[in-house]
C-alpha cells in the first residue's frame, strides 16, 4: 500500500498507508471517525523519507 504524508490540517505530520484505489483521484477525503478532512496531491509530486519509508506528500485542501 502506498504511504501518504499529510501536510497541514488535523492530520499534519501523520503518515498513513492508503489503498492505491483511493488515490485514483487528486483528492483524498477522510470522513472520520478520528479526523475529518480533505487532502490533495501536492503538485509537483513530492516524496519525503519517513520512518515507514518514502511517502508521497498530500496537503490539506481548504
Amino acid at each position: 500500500m502506498p504511504l501518504i504524508s499529510h501536510w497541514g490540517g488535523p492530520r499534519h505530520g501523520d503518515v498513513d498507508e492508503v489503498p492505491a484505489d483511493q488515490l485514483a483521484s487528486s483528492v483524498l477525503v477522510y470522513d472520520g471517525p478520528r479526523w475529518f478532512g480533505v487532502y490533495q496531491r501536492f503538485e509537483p509530486v513530492q516524496t519525503q523519507d519517513t520512518p515507514l519509508g518514502p511517502a508521497e506528500v498530500w496537503v490539506v485542501r481548504e
